[in-house]
């Protein structure tokens, strides 16, 4: 079973995400934020389930997937410095996967309330916040374009 430590302001501010923000402007954020450690196998989020936290991740993988034609498919795997739940963002938040711990894993969860009020305070750090976050964004889409792309190019196999 998981285990959580409340994570500070400070903390918060040695993230990429929120590098250069000052710890202060961050407080509001800290104050609802927390470290979990997850062990092996152990299920952060469920496919269809609401979801209303982000997520770092810091150390550890973790393992994406979802259930398709009656099996379960991998879509990804994240590793340390990789957000998730980025479902909690839309409108209709809802998880669209299953998110599992590929051996022991850490994460900070920040509640997608207190990083929206964050986003959209107006400021110079919101926009600059804003530009972050769009950046990772594109860079998954990126990557997973990268990956469909190789679809059926894998070449030959063979058993020798």
């Amino acid at each position: 079973m998981s285990t959580t430590d409340k994570v500070s302001a400070a903390e918060l501010a040695s993230l990429p995400l929120f590098s250069g923000v000052a710890p202060a402007d961050l407080d509001e954020l800290a104050g609802g934020s927390r470290r979990l450690h997850l062990t092996d196998g152990e299920t952060l989020v469920e496919m269809g389930q609401p979801i209303s936290e982000v997520f770092w991740l810091e150390q550890g993988q973790l393992a994406l997937r979802v259930r398709y034609d009656g099996r379960w498919v991998l879509v990804s795997t994240l590793y340390p410095g990789d957000i998730l739940g980025w479902s909690a963002l839309r409108e209709d938040p809802k998880a669209l996967s299953t998110t599992r711990a590929i051996g022991p894993a850490v994460l900070v969860s920040m509640p997608v309330s207190g990083l929206l009020a964050l986003l959209t305070g107006g400021s110079a750090q919101s926009e600059l916040l804003l530009r972050r976050l769009f950046g990772i964004a594109t860079h998954h889409l990126d990557e997973s374009r990268a990956q469909l792309l190789q679809l059926g190019r894998e070449g030959v196999i063979s058993a020798g």
